[in-house]
């Protein structure tokens, strides 16, 4: 990583940033993000953001020279809301569950104030300048704060513009007003990426894979599409239930942990097969993942469709897909367009999904 702003360091072939803007443009609550960069590296932020499309991205700006000047300096930027959550770009290890933790204990908080934060593991030790241990604290009374720091709109401008000293975080600014600051449970995989050393460890615990499908429409079949039997006219063709929304998501999270393809694992050679429930086949690959030590961070497909209209089953789709899983919704994002009446989708003739899958090893 020398040379390199670590923000934009290569994580899993593409910049370690992403990641992290990837977790709060999926998760609804969120309205609005400012990305804060150094100086010099604004303008390749707004060449991104522009590359990937992201929506909420309202502004990208330079910080300054401590850490409470650069969320300053991204705080000015934002709209007036009721919470904000402050957070590390370089901590791409949190995913929705940990984010609606933070946001449930902070509407809860008498303070106004909740930040993320883990027991610490190892024994810590206070040292004094020449080396000399001069204190052992209670190990269970410890925990290493981590972002993000979530607080109310009004309580974090409170704060940027009455203290005066140096702070190594926003909960310590509002701890020295005399505010409460709630810690809620954050996660040991949301681990800031400081070292190269830090990268490797991110991604042995992150992997990503991509997963594609599409079959035939034809007459006298159901057409199932993640788990939900939909009315149409016609059906998905294929030797299981056709349901190409779950075959792009097995593929995805199949591929994430290297374990092959749907097409291996359940053969359409094999009567077994025949017919079957696509999502008794996802509750299996759930099961191979955890059986690697695999757990899922996050699934976003699209499905292609010209007709029928979609919308109204996409929540049915999250729920049943997710119980197959065993993860919450709010790590699964399902979507639908149509090609404007584009090849074999815009002819009716068919009906395609793509899905991308984020998995992680949880650090031990």
């Amino acid at each position: 990583m020398d040379g390199v702003d670590k923000t934009f360091a290569a994580l899993l072939g593409r910049p370690l940033i992403t990641h992290t803007l990837d977790r709060f443009e999926d998760f609804p609550p969120v309205s609005e993000i400012v990305l804060v960069l150094a100086e010099h590296s604004v303008e390749v932020g707004e060449s991104l953001v522009k590359q990937r499309g992201y929506r909420k991205v309202s502004q990208v700006c330079a910080g300054g020279a401590r850490r409470q000047d650069s969320v300053k300096a991204g705080f000015d930027w934002l709209q007036p809301c009721d919470w904000v959550m402050v957070h590390d770009g370089a901590r791409p290890g949190m995913d929705a569950t940990l984010l609606k933790r933070g946001l449930d204990s902070v509407i809860a908080s008498a303070g106004g104030a909740a930040i993320a934060g883990v027991p610490v593991k190892d024994t810590i030790k206070v040292v004094s300048p020449d080396g000399l241990i001069t204190d052992t604290p209670p190990r269970e009374t410890l925990w290493a704060a981590q972002t993000p720091q979530i607080f109310s709109y009004e309580l974090l401008c409170q704060a940027h513009h009455q203290f005066s000293g140096n702070a190594t975080d926003d909960a310590m600014m509002v701890e020295a007003l005399g505010h409460q600051v709630t810690m809620f449970l954050g996660s040991y995989e949301n681990l800031k990426v400081t070292t190269p050393e830090d990268m490797a460890v991110m991604e042995a615990m992150l992997r990503t894979g991509i997963g594609f499908d599409s079959h035939a429409l034809g007459p006298d079949r159901r057409l199932v599409l993640g788990g939900v039997e939909v009315a149409h006219d016609m059906g998905l063709v294929g030797h299981s239930d056709g349901d190409v929304l779950i075959h792009a998501i097995m593929d995805a999270l199949l591929g994430a942990a290297n374990l092959g393809d749907k097409g291996r694992h359940f053969p359409s050679s094999e009567d077994q097969y025949k017919d079957i429930s696509s999502l008794l086949l996802l509750s299996q690959v759930g099961e191979q993942l955890a059986a690697h030590h695999w757990r899922i961070a996050n699934v976003d497909a699209t499905m292609l469709a010209q007709r029928p209209r979609l919308g109204s089953y996409i929540l049915d789709m999250k729920v049943k897909t997710a119980a197959a899983l065993s993860i919450s919704v709010e790590r699964l994002s399902i979507k639908v367009t149509t090609t404007d009446y584009l090849g074999f989708v815009g002819r009716e003739e068919g009906i395609a999904a793509v899905a991308i899958a984020t998995i992680f090893r949880p650090e031990q």
